[in-house]
């Protein structure tokens, strides 16, 4: 049992939209190199289904397994529209179009529902692995990667979801979750057991979340970490999950060489390159310059970069005042 379950693969589910596609597109084969996967699911718009089977005619993904699902089919956005429009309120100032943020993570959460694997893996459409990463332990125990990030509100969700809040010091937030879907299945019924208006557990978590936190209020990892860690403890291991948050700002994702990746995994799991971050020339420089790499690990580059003040005021690990508008 304890060989079947290391060995398995399973699929890795990527709610994505063409533009976020397009910028990755070439560097997804690294997922099949580095993740135990069988292969990648990708959920988006019916516009997105023509550019990834032209990719796969040009053989970009080198006859690895790529699946396309029309994100309506997984989840009709429109009955949700009208419910997150009624918790706009002038305090919060959110535009309707607001409620795609949300409606990723209930995609995520919704796959379980047609998914024919114990488990999926859910990985962020602007992150890259970097290394060879397990996601069972020796004793067959699935890993929750674990970060050091915190965000109130989002176990003000949960609280008003299930009865309790934060559980452990770090935050499930990462880039990604390997979900078992048994256990995703239960958590749905207990939501859409809930008081909250609706029927639908996504509709009952815009409830949950209310006006007053509508701006970023939940977290679908936080909360099916949280979940798992309270009704089955003993289901998934912690792991200690290091991942470059800030790659962006150094190296632009379509500039990003095999040699950078390849420094940058000497410290860390992944490397994110967030669309809304503009690669600085100075800190590219600096990220390129060969005397660095040769007498610096990545983590003591980036140190000494937070530590020149670039990022805003780098007090006791953390930025006080953070120009880039960005976590570590």
């Amino acid at each position: 049992m304890k060989q079947s379950r290391m060995s398995l693969l399973f699929p890795c589910v990527i709610p994505t939209i063409v533009k976020d596609y397009q910028r990755m597109r070439l560097h997804y084969n690294r997922f099949f190199k580095f993740l135990p996967i069988d292969r990648i699911i990708f959920v988006g718009p019916e516009n997105l289904l023509p550019i990834i089977e032209s990719d796969k005619a040009n053989d970009i993904f080198t006859n690895h397994s790529i699946e396309f699902i029309n994100e309506t089919s997984l989840l009709d956005i429109d009955p949700l529209r009208p419910v997150f429009n009624s918790l706009i309120t002038p305090e919060n100032n959110l535009k309707p179009t607001a409620i795609n943020w949300y409606y990723q993570q209930f995609l995520k959460m919704s796959y379980a529902l047609i998914c024919k694997s114990p488990y999926y893996l859910c990985w962020d459409s602007d992150t890259l692995p970097l290394k060879k990463i397990e996601m069972f332990n020796s004793d067959g125990k699935p890993y929750f990667d674990i970060k050091s990030e915190h965000n109130e509100v989002y176990f003000k969700t949960i609280e008003k979801l299930f009865g309790f809040g934060k559980i452990i010091e770090k935050s499930f937030v990462s880039e990604h979750m390997l979900f078992k879907v048994d256990l995703m299945k239960e958590m749905l019924s207990e939501i859409e057991r809930t008081d909250f208006s609706g029927e639908h557990f996504s509709e009952k978590i815009l409830y949950a979340v209310g006006s007053e936190n509508l701006n970023q209020g939940f977290s679908e990892f936080e909360t099916f970490g949280s979940w798992v860690g309270v009704r089955h403890s003993s289901e998934y291991k912690l792991r200690n999950w290091n991942s470059f948050r800030n790659t962006n700002f150094f190296v632009d994702i379509s500039d990003v060489s095999e040699e950078d990746l390849n420094w940058l995994s000497k410290d860390f799991d992944a490397a994110t390159f967030e669309k809304y971050q503009e690669t600085n020339t100075t800190l590219n420089t600096l990220f390129k310059d060969s005397r660095y790499r040769e007498n610096l690990t990545p983590k003591q580059f980036y140190t000494s970069i937070l530590e020149s003040g670039v990022f805003g005021d780098y007090i006791d690990g953390s930025i006080k005042d953070c120009e880039f508008s960005a976590p570590l």
